[in-house]
């Protein structure tokens, strides 16, 4: 089987891991396919990087940016559900 994962030796903190571990209720992306980092990067309607996972590894400034805004957009999500949830 060939995985979806770029570097499938190693763990991610994507919900299919983090669902792995019996830490997440479910693997699925907010747009509801099962988040992978490859899904994230390269394949989400809500979080798709334009350089894709070979300019992420080169970080760039717009790299850098876009994990930036996309990690924040993940946290304020996280804790408005915490806090209203």
């Amino acid at each position: 089987m060939v995985s979806d994962e770029p570097f499938p030796n190693r763990s991610s903190p994507c919900r299919a891991t983090v669902h792995k571990w019996g830490l997440a209720q479910s693997p699925s992306c907010d747009c509801g396919q099962q988040q992978t980092v490859n899904h994230i990067v390269d394949r989400c309607p809500l979080t798709t990087f334009e350089g894709g996972l070979n300019l992420l590894h080169k970080a760039a400034d717009d790299v850098v940016i876009w994990l930036d805004s996309t990690l924040t957009a993940a946290l304020a999500k996280k804790i408005n559900a915490v806090t209203v949830g």
